[in-house]
């Protein structure tokens, strides 16, 4: 099963940061998304690294978090 976090941001840089660390984890750049109307990165991964994504979204500062299923 393949899961969105979302993670929302007051600041472009926040977001960029957030995708380096995702990427250094080793998430393909392809699974990341990032949605500068909204200022929000969506990250597509498996159930198993939910935990871990949403700890980098929460050390970049995300105004909120959310996981949906699909």
């Amino acid at each position: 099963m393949t899961k969105t976090v979302t993670g929302t941001y007051e600041s472009a840089t926040q977001i960029k940061n957030a995708k380096n660390d995702l990427i250094a984890i080793g998430i393909p750049q392809e699974q990341i998304f990032v949605d500068d109307e909204n200022q929000q990165i969506k990250v597509m991964i498996a159930d198993e690294t939910e935990p871990e994504i949403e700890d980098i979204l929460k050390q970049h500062d995300a105004t909120s978090t959310s996981v949906t299923t699909s």
